[in-house]
């Protein structure tokens, strides 16, 4: 049996068997600890790491030198995401999307999030073949209230939003509005090899 846990790498006394460090396209950032910046521990808590994984591109080659630096033993791996489909949101449950994400294609959108990195959803959206003609962005984690939908129909036809800020959103807030929530599909580019080593750690 294996047991997953979420943003467990600063949890120091819970006994585990494997540290893997998942990096985003903002890298380090400004490499300083909250709040001033998105770090939770000190660059060189990355030593603990057994492996660390980039997604969505290569990071800045100041920061993958600073993580070689701090985590020389670590196993390196890419995660791939990538648009599996679009469902209307309040069926995102699905285990199926409704559309695939040609569907945006030539259509005007709006995007809707409160995310870490807002501008991967909109990167995502537009590159499905949409024109983002509005967005309404918050900070990661934000609690929506019915305020922040108000007036979405008015400002684009239809309105994209990710799996993470869909259960957030109340269907009394809507108020007409045509919301999908687009489901990102997440793989590890070299599945074989990535499996052949997490088993020889386990």
């Amino acid at each position: 049996d294996v047991l997953v846990l979420d943003d467990g790498f600063q949890h120091h006394t819970l006994a585990r068997d494997v540290d893997l460090v998942v990096f985003g396209q903002g890298g380090l950032g400004s490499g300083a600890l909250l709040p001033r910046g998105p770090l939770r521990e000190p660059i060189g808590a990355l030593s603990r790491a057994a492996a660390v994984l980039v997604t969505s591109g290569e990071l800045p080659w100041p920061d993958e030198a600073r993580i070689g630096r701090a985590a020389p033993g670590a196993a390196r791996f890419t995660v791939l995401r990538a648009p599996h489909g679009l469902s209307k949101w309040g069926q995102a449950r699905v285990a199926h999307p409704t559309e695939p994400p040609s569907a945006l294609a030539g259509r005007e959108v709006g995007v809707l999030s409160a995310l870490a990195l807002p501008r991967a959803l909109r990167d995502t959206v537009e590159a499905s073949g949409a024109r983002v003609v509005a967005e309404r962005t918050f900070a990661d984690h934000h609690l929506y209230r019915a305020s922040d939908l108000s007036g979405l129909a008015a400002q684009a036809p239809l309105w994209i939003t990710s799996e993470k800020d869909a259960v957030k959103l109340d269907s009394t807030w809507l108020a007409g509005a045509d919301v999908r929530v687009l489901a990102l599909e997440t793989s590890v580019a070299d599945p074989e090899k990535f499996l052949a080593w997490f088993e020889a750690r386990l």
